[in-house]
């Protein structure tokens, strides 16, 4: 009896539990966090660390090898060697050895081979410019963020725009419908103010209003498809704008000063540049540094040891040696030239050439960002102006419409200035809607422009104007 009740509201919480709620800021930071070509972006930088660890591996012992081998050895035999001589007469004899291959035995041996390079300047210089290269490709990521964040946004006003157009569509088919059927009734009626004519032109207009709510609709299916891909959102869930109605940005449109000064020290382009400029100019001193000659230290050792027959003696001692058994070993250091001083050079000098051309970037590559950003700052502006001005319009609209509905209560000929009324007022209201979506959008490329995240432009701008 208790669980009978309960029921509709298990309900309603699993179909509140599909809807996914984002104001415009949570909407960007959710897309960012789980948007797979965000994480294809964050994933670049792997490539660069893995070839500093792979520097790293090879800054100690890049050559080092250890053979081992195992096998069969001839046995040794003692002999009397003599000594004679011209006239053939025994001077001495000695004891000598010799192979008994009728005594093969097992042997086991060892070899190994070490090179360490002692071109320490060059490793230092070679990690410093894949740290820079490194960095420079951080701060493209970042850039690319940045307009990953205008795209989210994007989608969140397109989002509002079209259930805006969803609801001036459903209001205008509501209307006219409401319209139509008092009409038929003037007409079943016998009214004499209104007409046939008036009926079959209100019957055209209908089809405009049916493209709208199809347009409405499939708008809205659009940017649903696009926020479900960002999202990563599963089958059956739902996202809602806390937003119920789209209305203009509430930040402060900095002025154009702090616009160019906010460019200027936060863009990350210019970090990118930067640490660009001193990756080139390693990579330049690098390959200079290989023009000359290379030091390094190099050593081998080999151990030999075999069970063969008629070795009691030697098996005493490990590292008796004879004509099988080894132990031998040498170290000492080396001078490395390269002899293709042509190639090396002509490395050097493409990568003084890419150094020279960056820094002929860098020269302009300021002025061409604050020109950017200062040209985005006309555009929000001159949105805001339009959205303005369409705003009166949109109350000048309201008034007209609402005049000509109290003229068709109190006569219903007047049908076509009514429905010209609202046709007028849908359009601006459609218009002004498109011009707001348009200012937000355009404020979003502004901030991204300034070389800010919509999440550090609150954290830091904003919070800073208000404390102001």
């Amino acid at each position: 009896m208790i669980i009978r009740p309960l029921v509709p509201l298990l309900l309603a919480g699993l179909a509140f539990a599909a809807e996914v709620r984002y104001d415009c800021l949570r909407f960007v930071e959710a897309g960012l966090a789980f948007d797979p070509q965000v994480e294809e972006l964050r994933y670049g930088t792997e490539a660069k660390k893995n070839k500093i660890d792979a520097l790293k591996a090879e800054a100690i012992l890049p050559t080092f090898t250890i053979s081992m081998m195992v096998g069969p050895a001839p046995g040794l035999k003692e002999y009397n060697d003599y000594y004679f001589n011209e006239n053939g007469d025994t001077l001495g004899v000695e004891k000598a050895e010799k192979y008994d291959f009728s005594k093969m035995g097992p042997f086991w041996g060892v070899e190994g081979k070490f090179v360490q390079p002692l071109n320490l300047g060059q490793y230092r210089t070679g990690k410093e410019a894949l740290q820079a290269d490194l960095q420079q490709k951080s701060f493209e990521i970042e850039n690319q963020l940045h307009q990953k964040d205008v795209e989210f946004q994007t989608y969140y006003y397109n989002y509002l725009l079209a259930l805006e157009m969803k609801r001036l569509a459903d209001d205008a088919k509501q209307q006219i419908d409401k319209a139509y059927e008092q009409m038929e009734e003037a007409l079943d009626d016998d009214d004499p103010n209104v007409t046939q004519m008036d009926f079959l032109n209100l019957k055209a207009k209908m089809h405009t209003v049916k493209e709208a709510v199809t347009e409405a609709d499939l708008g809205m299916k659009r940017v649903q498809l696009a926020i479900r891909f960002s999202l990563g959102l599963q089958e059956g869930d739902v996202f809602v704008a806390e937003d119920s109605v789209l209305l203009p940005r509430t930040e402060p449109l900095p002025s154009l000063d702090d616009v160019r000064a906010m460019t200027e020290r936060h863009h990350p382009e210019l970090r990118q540049l930067s640490a660009g400029l001193r990756a080139r100019r390693l990579q330049m001193d690098l390959s200079e540094a290989k023009l000359a000659p290379e030091f390094f230290v190099m050593g081998e050792f080999e151990y030999v040891k075999s069970w063969a027959g008629n070795r009691s003696v030697m098996q005493k001692n490990a590292f008796a040696q004879d004509a099988v058994n080894r132990l031998t070993g040498a170290i000492g250091i080396g001078l490395r030239y390269r002899l293709n001083f042509w190639n090396n050079w002509e490395k050097y000098r493409a990568s003084r050439t890419e150094y020279h051309g960056l820094q002929l970037k860098e020269a302009y590559a300021v002025n061409g960002l604050v020109a950017k950003a200062e040209e985005q700052y006309y555009q929000v502006v001159a949105a805001k102006e339009k959205m303005d001005a369409l705003q009166e319009s949109l109350r000048a609209t309201e008034s007209i419409l609402k005049g000509a509905a109290m003229q068709y209560d109190l006569d219903k000929s007047k049908t076509s200035e009514l429905a010209s009324a609202y046709t007028q007022n849908a359009t601006v209201k459609k218009d002004y809607y498109f011009a707001v979506c348009k200012y937000n959008v355009e404020f979003a490329q502004l901030i991204a422009k300034m070389g800010w995240s919509l999440k550090d432009f609150h954290m830091v701008y904003m919070v800073k104007k208000t404390g102001e």
